[in-house]
């Protein structure tokens, strides 16, 4: 009997569709300090210099909640932290017969499903973060900075469409998503996971509603595996999809990821 196969584009479209919501930073449980006979004398300190302030009184506790900066990764780090943990996720999508099974029986889509799935994705060459004013969102007029947005989040689809439909399809079955709170920018920006192989990685980030960010990890097919490359040619890509020059690339320390 023939097998039948859920439409590339359209598994991509669900396959993913539940949002999971998780805490971006460590969440350190909150702390009732205070007595009812006198004030508590509290130390607040920083990386910087040490502050001391007299908070409660007679009438009853005072509670505060207190965060240790020096324990709690900032955004920067913990967005990086988190497109690995998504690129982990599709590196094991793309190793699991079952999964790519129930996906497409297209051979030149499995070609490159298993380029994929014999790379080594555990450490990127590099890390870079692709910003700038260009991507910040235009307030002033709705549909030009939805469309921005939209141009943004298609800039890995666009990638790989140049590389052929079998590579825009095997990318799609393996792209995974997720939403989290983070104190991350006010617009979407864009974590490229540069890789000696094939593929390499775009995560895009994007804030929504009440603190959360939504993130969507992706592999991108490159002709080069020369990360200074890989990272320009997505930097000429934004800035002609989005018609800005003001791209800035920044690379981050992996040593810390």
């Amino acid at each position: 009997m023939k097998r039948n196969h859920i439409p590339a584009a359209l598994f991509a479209a669900t396959a993913f569709g539940t949002a999971v919501l998780t805490a971006c930073g460590n969440a350190n449980a909150p702390q009732t300090i205070g007595s009812a006979d006198g004030p508590t004398e509290i130390t607040v300190s920083d990386e910087n210099d040490a502050n001391i302030g007299i908070i409660g009184g007679a009438d009853g506790p005072t509670a505060i909640y207190v965060t240790d900066g020096s324990d709690t990764p900032d955004a920067e780090t913990m967005l990086a932290a988190k497109g690995l943990e998504l690129i982990s996720r599709m590196n094991n999508l793309a190793r699991s017969n079952e999964y790519i099974s129930t996906a497409t029986s297209s051979q030149p889509i499995l070609d490159q499903i298993e380029l994929i799935a014999a790379a080594d994705y555990t450490s990127p060459e590099e890390i870079f973060v692709i910003d700038g004013s260009g991507f910040a969102a235009d307030t002033t007029d709705f549909v030009r900075g939805y469309i921005r947005e939209k141009a943004i989040r298609s800039i890995p689809s666009m990638l790989n469409a140049l590389d052929g439909a079998q590579t825009l399809s095997a990318a799609a079955i393996l792209q995974v998503d997720e939403t989290f709170r983070c104190n991350a920018p006010g617009h979407t920006v864009i974590y490229l996971y540069a890789y000696r192989a094939a593929y390499s990685v775009m995560v895009t980030y994007s804030p929504g509603e009440d603190g959360t960010v939504a993130a969507t990890a992706s592999f991108v097919k490159f002709s080069s595996t020369e990360p200074a490359t890989i990272s320009h040619h997505v930097a000429e890509a934004i800035g002609s999809v989005i018609d800005s020059t003001d791209i800035t690339v920044r690379s981050i320390d992996t040593a810390q990821q």
